[in-house]
């Protein structure tokens, strides 16, 4: 409604009328929640500026660009939280993993662990350290088992003549002379055939690697996104260009046509070529596996080598007293087996073996039982003193 002012009351009037607009206006802001600030301090009037009065609702964008503003606030500040969790001894626990130290992909977890929080090394630096140092650790075992391999060498003619002799025993007796026979052969050279058990050792820890890992990789734990190296930056992924699988399979290629792990192995051609197909099939069975898994096995596969190549140091082996292999030559005339037919041959054996061993303890049964016979036959008996008293009271 417009009003017109005029004479004596004209300032009256215009005074009233924006008296009246400033109320409406203050109602307006009350009933749409609008709260604005009063600039006590600058204006002598105790009503809202017109610069300070909002006359229109925020935009849906700006209402959404604030939120995801302050959600990236809050994930930076999280993100910031569990990067701090992540770098101290316990965080793995918190996070369900490494909660013993005897089950073996928790004890490298515990392990990993330790050696990344107090080392300060990247995720894949703490892989490749720990890889080494269980290594190192198993080295003394690898020693023992080289020259009982090499002391086996310089005894094979005389310990396959008396295999053959233990196989061919048909009485008890005589195959406890030829073990016995056996025995003082290998103890006579210092053989202790229980060293040879050392690689055996590896197949728990190396499980407990590819477990542990694996499970930190599909987590996964803070750090394995983006504390990788070189083409493989992110840890739980798989390698996109393959380069870790081929690197593995280059180096157990290596080791094995070196002499295996002791260096002091002797294979076949045959066994060499199986050796050398196996790796390669080995390149598409992981290429889906975490880099984080593949570069143990890498870094695993690089020590063998250079294990290998020591073992194989003549100087090294005068250091620490370790027998030279010795290398028979074949027999002249006999013929090349493949590895079915040696396996054929091998389980034929055994169960000729196991043949024999059970018609000597049924053999043995009955000789015990005829004599139990004869003796409860005789005459004269023996008796306990104790027993004799008794009968005569």
């Amino acid at each position: 409604m417009l009003r017109i002012c005029t004479g004596k009351s004209a300032q009256i009037c215009l005074n009233s009328t924006f008296r009246t607009a400033r109320l409406r206006s203050a109602n307006y802001q009350f009933a749409g929640a609008s709260f604005v600030r009063f600039n006590s301090s600058n204006s002598s009037d105790p009503l809202v500026s017109k610069s300070e009065i909002q006359t229109q609702l925020p935009s849906f964008d700006e209402t959404t660009s604030s939120a995801v503003d302050a959600g990236l606030a809050v994930s930076d500040q999280i993100s910031q939280v569990v990067g701090e969790a992540s770098s101290h001894v316990g965080y793995l626990s918190s996070i369900g993993m490494a909660k013993s130290w005897w089950w073996p992909p928790e004890l490298i977890q515990n392990i990993m662990e330790q050696i990344h929080v107090y080392s300060g090394l990247p995720w894949w630096g703490t892989i490749a350290t720990t890889t080494i140092l269980v290594r190192l650790l198993m080295f003394p075992l690898y020693v023992k088992s080289s020259d009982t391999m090499a002391r086996n060498s310089k005894i094979k003619p005389e310990m396959d003549a008396i295999n053959a002799e233990l196989m061919a025993a048909t009485d008890m007796v005589e195959g406890q002379r030829v073990a016995m026979k056996r025995k003082k052969l290998m103890a006579d050279n210092g053989i202790k055939n229980r060293y040879l058990a050392a690689p055996i050792l590896q197949v728990p820890l190396a499980l407990g690697f590819f477990s542990g890992i694996r499970q930190m990789a599909n987590y996964p734990v803070d750090g394995f996104t983006n504390q990788g190296i070189a083409w493989f930056s992110d840890l739980s992924l798989a390698d996109p260009y393959l380069g870790l699988q081929i690197i593995t399979a280059s180096v157990f290629i290596s080791f094995t046509r070196l002499g295996g792990e002791t260096g002091a192995q002797q294979f076949s051609p045959m066994m060499k070529n199986v050796f050398t197909v196996l790796p390669l099939l080995s390149i598409p069975a992981t290429m889906n596996l975490a880099s984080g898994v593949v570069l143990y096995f890498a870094v695993n596969g690089a020590c063998s080598v250079l294990q290998t190549l020591t073992l194989r140091n003549k100087w090294f082996r005068q250091k620490l007293n370790i027998a030279e292999v010795v290398k028979h030559e074949p027999t002249p005339g006999a013929p090349a087996k493949g590895i079915i037919e040696t396996f054929k041959e091998n389980m034929e054996k055994a169960r000729q073996q196991a043949e024999r061993r059970q018609a000597m303890q049924d053999n043995e049964k009955k000789l015990q039982a005829s004599a139990k016979e004869l003796k409860s036959n005789k005459n004269i008996k023996i008796v306990h003193r104790s027993d004799f008293k008794k009968s005569r009271n």
